[in-house]
């Protein structure tokens, strides 16, 4: 069915530096709408250090944690854990994101999904709600290489390469190798008008 109007979350999901955020912004900047964005960073800005993964916090086996995991290939892997306090803060994070929206205000959602219980959470809480779902893609290269001038952990970018994209049926996807982000702001944009 074509669509009518912008929808009310543009989802962006994708690896750590993959350009999430970055893009985010653009499409900020180039809406005429005020889309607020907010993301998995927004949430664990939330966070107390004690619950955190880094500095390493004492509760962080409850919260979240970043787990060393074997090398592959000689390059370092890191992913994100979270225990049953982290799993509460992230589901109460999306159902406050959900009634953002039903308070009319549009999202951009910059989210990399650590594992299947929250993409499905994620799926569950946004049903009924207009959603543009949109995968962003990068060479792991080219991840790597920006995980470099990051704080992230090296690692990151590998392990969440492409397990972030398992089982999401999107709308979009977009590769952000090489893409100048305006262009692929002018892609999503173009979509939310078809």
């Amino acid at each position: 069915m074509p669509r009518t109007s912008l929808p009310s979350v543009i989802f962006l999901n994708g690896p750590s530096s993959a350009g999430k955020t970055t893009l985010g912004r653009a499409l900020q900047d180039a809406l005429d709408v005020p889309y607020l964005l907010m993301g998995l960073d927004t949430c664990f800005a939330t966070v107390p250090a004690q619950w955190a993964g880094g500095p390493k916090g004492a509760h962080r086996a409850q919260g979240f944690a970043y787990v060393d995991h074997p090398p592959e290939n000689g390059h370092p892997v890191c992913g994100i854990s979270y225990g049953p306090i982290g799993l509460r803060i992230l589901q109460g994070f999306h159902r406050a994101v959900r009634e953002f929206v039903a308070a009319g205000n549009p999202v951009i959602i910059d989210e990399m999904m650590l594992g299947p219980e929250i993409r499905d959470h994620w799926t569950k809480t946004l049903t009924n709600v207009d959603v543009l779902w949109i995968g962003l893609h990068c060479d792991l290269p080219e991840l790597e290489h920006r995980e470099t001038t990051r704080k992230n952990p090296p690692g990151l970018s590998r392990w969440s390469h492409t397990r972030v994209h398992q089982g999401i049926p999107y709308n979009l996807e977009l590769d952000t190798t090489t893409h100048p982000t305006k262009a692929l702001a002018h892609q999503i944009l173009t979509a939310t008008r078809l």
